[in-house]
């Protein structure tokens, strides 16, 4: 004769069991920065479920990918691409493009501003927001 209160019951589940989610796929679209909808969107499951079971993998593979986007641009630099050593000079070394201003008043000029960045062909004609004033002209 069996004893029914001595097996012990396991409690019943509730709703529809985990979707399963390769976790190596999620890592992947972080690491190439894909939003959490988009990677919701590729793996068939809601956003929700990436945040509550995922977010440190998210996490991992943003900075991964973080990482090798900077190893490649300084590879760029190194190898010789100006506007590559540019860039990274203005982020890491607060470098800026060459602004001068010139403002006297004994002189002739009152105000000049000369600015760094190269300006489209205008056919001898000065573009309308250049600013250049001067005493008796």
């Amino acid at each position: 004769m069996t004893d029914s209160r001595a097996k012990a019951k396991t409690p019943a589940r509730i709703g529809r069991p985990p979707r399963p989610i390769d976790p190596l796929l999620v890592e992947r679209l972080a690491r190439i920065h894909c939003t959490q909808e988009e990677i919701a969107a590729v793996l068939g499951c809601s956003v929700d479920t990436l945040q509550r079971r995922f977010t440190a993998i998210m996490d991992t593979g943003r900075l991964a990918g973080k990482a090798s986007l900077r190893r490649v641009q300084f590879k760029l630099a190194e190898s010789g691409n100006a506007t590559m050593m540019i860039w990274l000079g203005k982020q890491y070394l607060n470098q800026t493009d060459r602004q001068d201003y010139d403002v006297t008043s004994n002189g002739q000029t009152i105000v000049q501003l000369v600015s760094a960045v190269p300006r489209p062909a205008t056919n001898g004609v000065p573009p309308p927001n250049r600013l250049r004033e001067t005493v008796g002209s």
